[in-house]
Formats: structure tokens, C-alpha cells, sequence
């Protein structure tokens, strides 16, 4: 029997195409992977806490763990550049709140600007049986979007999960440079 080839195709070494083209898709992760190592990762802000505010913060996450219920502060903050200086926490009593005793509306309407840039909460319940959930929830991004619409503003906001942990955000930070300028509201609003 003789072997079936299309008249128009020549013989081609498969398998040495093959391996060169394996060698040039190798070569290409290898380049790309090297390039991706060497570029900067993208900026995040730099966090720094106050004695005050550390004390402060302790002394949240240790009502809130005695309590076995999460706790809320105003958060006082300025940022510069990349990095962000928490100078003063309030903590605000558990009232009017949820299943968490936590109110997203009273820590939004008490801790805007310009005396304050945003909110500090802890997180207690242990979300796989032993540790407290580490980042914002899904509930703590729509306070967090509430907090933007109520003050126009970028806003500061930090989770407490431990004695010693805390996750932070900033809003605006960016290379060094905000966004854009905190919109503050004026002391009296015209009336109609």
C-alpha cells in the first residue's frame, strides 16, 4: 500500500517543526515571566499608626473580643503621598445596629470629613471555625460605597482581626498622587 499524501502538501519533518515550535513558546513564557519579575508591582499605601491610634485600636479589638461582637471608630487619617498616617480613632457605642452590633449608618453619618477620613471595625466571628475573616466582607464594601456618596470623599478604612492584625485601604491612593480632592460638605446647608 502506498502512504495517502495530498498532491500540494510537501513532506515536512513534523516532529521537527514541532519541537520548534515548542521551543519558541518556551522561549516566550521564559521572556515574559522574566519581564513580568522585573516590572514594579502595582503602589499600595504605606500605613502608619500613631501611639494613640495604636493604643486605641488595641483597646477596640479587646472590647470586641470580650464582647464577642464587633466594634466601629472613626478613623482619623492623612494621607501624603503613598502613605497613609492614622492619628486618632473614636470609638462609637453599639447601638442602632445589626446582627453584628454594628451600624453602618451611624459610623457613616459620625465619621466624615474633615475630621474624620473613614472607619475601623473588627471582626470576631471566625469564619472557618478558628480565625476571624481578614478582609472586608461584601456588606463592609456597601458601607464603604455608602461612606463615598454620603461625603464625596476618599475614604480611609481599616478591619481589626486580631490583638496584632488589621487590614487597611485607602481610597485615591495612586502612584503617590489621590485621585482627587476630599469634597467636604459645607458647616450649614442653604435651605429652600
Amino acid at each position: 500500500m502506498r502512504a495517502r499524501r495530498h498532491r500540494w502538501c510537501p513532506d515536512l519533518p513534523y516532529r521537527a517543526v514541532l519541537k520548534a515550535v515548542r521551543a519558541s513558546a518556551l522561549a516566550a513564557l521564559l521572556f515574559c515571566t522574566a519581564a513580568a519579575a522585573q516590572s514594579p508591582a502595582a503602589p499600595s499605601a504605606t500605613f502608619r499608626f500613631s501611639p494613640e491610634a495604636g493604643s486605641a485600636l488595641k483597646a477596640l479589638w479587646q472590647a470586641s473580643a470580650q464582647a464577642r461582637e464587633e466594634r466601629a471608630a472613626c478613623l482619623g487619617a492623612i494621607v501624603r503621598n503613598d502613605t497613609v498616617f492614622v492619628r486618632s480613632i473614636l470609638p462609637l457605642p453599639p447601638e442602632s445596629a445589626d446582627s453584628m452590633a454594628i451600624s453602618a449608618t451611624a459610623s457613616i453619618d459620625r465619621c466624615g470629613p474633615p475630621t474624620w477620613a473613614g472607619t475601623v471595625h473588627t471582626h470576631v466571628a471566625a469564619y472557618d471555625g478558628e480565625r476571624p475573616f481578614p478582609k472586608f466582607s461584601g456588606q463592609d464594601r456597601v458601607a464603604q460605597r455608602m461612606w463615598y456618596d454620603r461625603w464625596h470623599a476618599d475614604g480611609v478604612f481599616c478591619v481589626i482581626y486580631s490583638e496584632q492584625d488589621a487590614h487597611c485601604e485607602a481610597d485615591g491612593v495612586v502612584g503617590g498622587i489621590r485621585r482627587s480632592r476630599p469634597y467636604t460638605l459645607p458647616e450649614s446647608l442653604p435651605t429652600r
